[in-house]
């Protein structure tokens, strides 16, 4: 919760404000004559603020009832209101608060909600709130007039409008011999000038391909792919789990193929020399062809393997010996190690 000040009598300094404990003021961007010297906020009251790091926001108020006087009005208000923004170091792109400073009935509404769309004209619809009691405040956020709103607890009975950012307590303190109104907020962003909204790190579409990217890898819901069978816990592997297992076949397939490879060569040079000759002597003649053939077919399967382009293995073997690779392994955050 953020406590704040709003006064018209005087201008505190910013220091007393933060010695009170209040950390943001509402102030005024209009003229409040010879019996409110203190109304208008000024350029160097604005710097003094800032400097002591207490938050502003913008009100445009002169009669009670000047909402009343509809939607010409408003366009004039927030054109000078908008002008004074400016002029004390403010921004176009933060709301002024129009002030409906009476009990307002349902029949003035329309006077009121067509006042504010003429401010919307200057500032954007975005950029324009009101200041009043729960009715006319709820009134014109329903019907689209304001999107923000400053309730007092004046003229709202018990009623607390949930989509006001500002409550005016009806409270009241003295900082610096000016009698101040006191204000409260649970809203990180209430209209203050110094508000910075957070960085959004990725747009939308980046999210989204993020999270498609992610649900590839890790299966719907991010439980694993059924497609790719389950690990001895029961679940259903990853894509790198699925990827993690097939390397650990190839690996065992290929030092079968390498012990097989071996054993062929070792018969056949067997063989070759029982006979005392380069060819097999009958009967074992007869499966002479066939056994070459399969030799040859294995050491080409020996030479393919090691050039497979997977990750995770080491050097070829070479110079006819055999070496066999560790095995990939997923990992309990299945990155394979």
């Amino acid at each position: 919760m953020r406590f704040g000040l709003d006064y018209a009598a005087g201008r505190p300094p910013a220091s007393a404000i933060r010695a009170a404990g209040f950390d943001f003021v509402i102030r005024y961007l209009s003229d409040g004559g010879p019996t409110l010297p203190g109304k208008l906020l000024m350029p160097a009251e604005a710097d003094d603020l800032r400097a002591n790091q207490v938050s502003i926001v913008a009100n445009w108020e002169t009669t009670a009832a000047r909402m009343l006087d509809g939607f010409g009005a408003g366009v004039t208000d927030a054109r000078a209101g908008l002008a004074v923004v400016l002029r004390c170091g403010g921004r176009p792109d933060r709301p002024i608060y129009f002030s409906a400073d009476f009990d307002a009935s349902p029949s003035q509404q329309a006077a009121i909600n067509a006042y504010l769309q003429g401010a919307a004209t200057v500032l954007g619809p975005a950029n324009v709130g009101i200041y009043g009691g729960y009715w006319p405040v709820s009134r014109a956020l329903d019907a689209g007039a304001a999107a923000w709103a400053w309730q007092t607890v004046a003229w709202s009975g018990s009623n607390r409008e949930p989509r006001a950012q500002l409550l005016q307590t009806g409270a009241q303190v003295t900082v610096a011999d000016v009698q101040c109104d006191v204000n409260e907020t649970d809203h990180m962003d209430f209209g203050q000038w110094d508000f910075e909204p957070e960085e959004q790190d990725l747009t939308p579409e980046q999210d989204q391909i993020l999270r498609d990217i992610q649900t590839q890898l890790r299966g719907p819901g991010l439980t694993g792919w059924p497609q790719l069978g389950d690990d001895p816990a029961g679940r259903h592997k990853t894509v790198v789990d699925g990827l993690a297992a097939a390397l650990a076949k190839i690996d065992e397939l290929r030092t079968e193929i390498s012990d097989l490879e071996a054993t062929t060569h070792e018969l056949s040079s067997e063989v070759v020399r029982l006979s005392g000759g380069s060819h097999w002597p009958f009967p074992l003649s007869l499966i002479e062809g066939p056994a070459m053939a399969v030799a040859d077919q294995l050491a080409r399967l020996e030479q393919l393997l090691p050039a497979l382009p997977l990750p995770g293995w080491g050097e070829s073997p070479k110079n006819g010996q055999t070496t066999t690779a560790a095995s990939p392994v997923a990992t309990v955050d299945n990155r394979i190690g």
